[in-house]
């Protein structure tokens, strides 16, 4: 139970997440003049956010501390003066929200950052914009990330979290993942209370419990493992289905002749959030502006030029934000990125086992490609029952977007993966989950319009058991929420501690982690520079396969220190399946500290996360 009482370090980083939350929200409120509900200003906010410290950034050296002022101001403005401040319905339904998602923010309110893009790229460059406030070049301090040009729409909501609280906040983008799925569950909330274009009335707390279960237990695409951490799966969903719904509302409202300026505000800020979360989701911003194009085209004539060009108006800004990173990043890094292979090594002859492992995919997630199809099935039916509006806009966005992301990475696999990790259609499913929260969107509104003309709803006893599921679900499903509370998890955050007090004598040290694939490797390393108390200057030496000469060897490039993580039999005297300290001094090494790993708290589940071998949870082999 221990693990799962936050500390106080990790509650000041979820009372940050929750200033910034407002902030944003503020900033969206502010830029719609008022007009916007704040789940849906929450996305905007950031948006603008991440536009103008992007810009900012690529610009001048001078620190980020400077616009980031500037957004705290308008957050402020926006939520504070009283004619764009939110009304009291929409405090109401935040509040409804918050209450209803207690459980899970108390299951999830001791989170800490776990799994390897984490500490490979997220969790570096979050803390180099906190200790440094510019992004990171190569003829600036090292950043210690494999992808230091990688976007940093997610590190600028952590950078911006981290300053407020003046301490790095390692939760920073777990705790804002949430919160923006829990701003997706309040939409779906009103979606399914039908009064998404009232935002002056408060959802029913069956109808934010049901909002909050379409956005996660029941979401086809909702995997705890990335959507609760510090990846950016939560973030780039939450943001394309967004993108789509103030997409499919303003070409719904140019369609008929009305103002739709307020609708295409927040498509353009909310294009500029999701088109710099990852490399991968410029495809995603692509597909939205060019499926919004096509639908733009079928407009009436008199009206298509306007739809178009408003459209082309809304992209603007993402448009300038993502130009200005690539010119930055072309820039400022010899790599620095995920790159496309040359072309001559495009392996286009990968093309049949590429297909053979999407159809495998699709047949081991049938349910989310189940849900997919379902709601191509329904933009046919509702098209030619209903012809053009809101919901077949929003259904034909979705299936456009999806044509066009599936495309993109279909051509990844071969120009940038290759060989074997590209036949396998790699993350093919995680992926894809990219698309969720706009699939979600789009079912309930084709459920609703169904259910409603024929009476359906929820009675009593349905209602309750929504209710009831949303709160017990996240208690009975925690160790699927928790995947830090892994055992190779918990014990890399043990031997990062543990290494604390040599480091504060001694900043080179040899990390001698036999059996291991560079996997805790990488996590200690992350562990060790940017945890508390942070060695962020460390020199660490990593060796993963020992020998009897192996403690002589570092020895000999003066090496004082060594952390053995488990020590296998015979090996500098500990005691096999024992962690230790070990010290040169006086020509011998000998153990400062020996210690055994607690019992595991979980069953230890077979992921490749972290290996297991190093963190004695597989049987050792004799060194040498």
């Amino acid at each position: 139970m221990e693990l799962l009482i936050p500390s106080w370090g990790e509650l000041a980083g979820w009372g940050g997440v929750l200033a910034a939350t407002l902030l944003f929200i503020g900033i969206g409120r502010l830029v719609t003049a008022g007009r916007a509900a704040p789940e849906t200003a929450l996305v905007a906010g950031w948006g603008g956010t991440c536009l103008l410290l992007t810009l900012w950034g690529v610009a001048t050296s001078a620190s980020l501390l400077f616009p980031a002022a500037f957004v705290v101001l308008l957050g402020l403005v926006g939520c504070l003066l009283p004619r764009l401040a939110p009304r009291a319905p929409a405090w109401r339904g935040m509040g409804r929200i918050l209450v209803t998602s207690l459980p899970l923010l108390a299951v999830m309110a001791s989170a800490r950052p776990s799994l390897p893009d984490t500490f490979l790229n997220l969790l570096p460059n979050a803390a180099y914009l906190y200790d440094h406030g510019v992004f990171p070049a190569d003829d600036r301090a090292p950043s210690h990330s494999l992808l230091p040009g990688a976007p940093y729409n997610m590190q600028l909501a952590a950078f911006l979290v981290s300053e407020i609280v003046r301490r790095l906040a390692l939760n920073a983008m777990i705790g804002f993942n949430i919160v923006l799925q829990l701003g997706l569950a309040l939409l779906l909330a009103r979606l399914v209370a039908g009064t998404e274009d009232d935002d002056t009335t408060v959802p029913s707390w069956s109808a934010v419990a049901l909002g909050l279960l379409l956005a996660t237990l029941l979401n086809p695409g909702f995997v705890p493992r990335y959507h609760f951490s510090a990846y950016s799966e939560a973030s780039v969903g939450v943001a394309t289905g967004l993108a789509g719904w103030f997409a499919a509302r303003a070409l719904t409202r140019l369609g008929a002749g009305r103002d739709a300026a307020g609708d295409l505000i927040l498509l353009a800020l909310t294009l500029a959030a999701l088109v710099n979360i990852k490399q991968d989701s410029v495809a995603l911003a692509l597909g939205l502006v060019a499926a919004s194009l096509a639908l733009a085209l079928l407009q009436p004539p008199r009206l298509r030029g306007r739809a178009v060009a408003a459209l082309l108006l809304a992209a603007t800004p993402a448009a300038a934000l993502y130009l200005a990173w690539r010119w930055y990043v072309l820039g400022h890094f010899a790599v620095g990125e995920l790159k496309l292979l040359p072309v001559d090594q495009w392996r286009f002859g990968l093309v049949p086992p590429i297909l053979r492992s999407i159809a495998g995919v699709m047949a081991q997630k049938a349910y989310f490609f189940l849900a997919a199809a379902a709601a191509l099935a329904g933009l046919g039916w509702r098209w030619r029952r209903r012809g053009f509006d809101r919901t077949t806009a929003l259904a034909a966005l979705f299936a456009g977007v999806a044509v066009v992301y599936n495309a993109a990475l279909f051509f990844t696999y071969i120009a940038h993966f290759g060989g074997e990790i590209g036949a396998s259609a790699h993350s093919y499913f995680r992926y894809n989950t990219h698309l969720a929260p706009l699939l979600m969107l789009t079912l309930v509104l084709l459920a609703r319009d169904v259910a409603v003309p024929r009476g359906w709803a929820l009675n009593r006893a349905g209602r309750a058991a929504a209710m009831a599921a949303a709160a017990a679900s996240p208690v009975i499903f925690f160790p699927f929420l928790r995947f830090d509370l892994d055992a190779p998890q918990q014990r890399a955050w043990l031997l990062a501690a543990w290494t604390s007090p040599v480091l504060d004598r001694d900043r080179r040290l040899a990390l001698l982690l036999p059996g291991d694939n560079q996997s805790l490797a990488t996590m200690l390393e992350a562990l060790i520079r940017f945890t508390p108390p942070r060695h962020f200057d460390a020199e660490l030496r990593v060796v993963t396969q020992l020998a009897p000469a192996t403690l002589e060897a570092l020895a000999a490039e003066n090496y004082r220190f060594a952390l053995l993580s488990c020590a296998p039999p015979g090996f500098a005297g500990v005691p096999p399946a024992h962690a230790a300290l070990l010290e040169r001094a006086d020509g011998r090494w000998h153990a400062l500290s020996v210690r055994a790993y607690p019992a595991a708290h979980l069953p230890v589940r077979r992921l490749d996360d972290v290996a297991h071998a190093p963190v004695c949870l597989a049987p050792q082999q004799p060194a040498g």
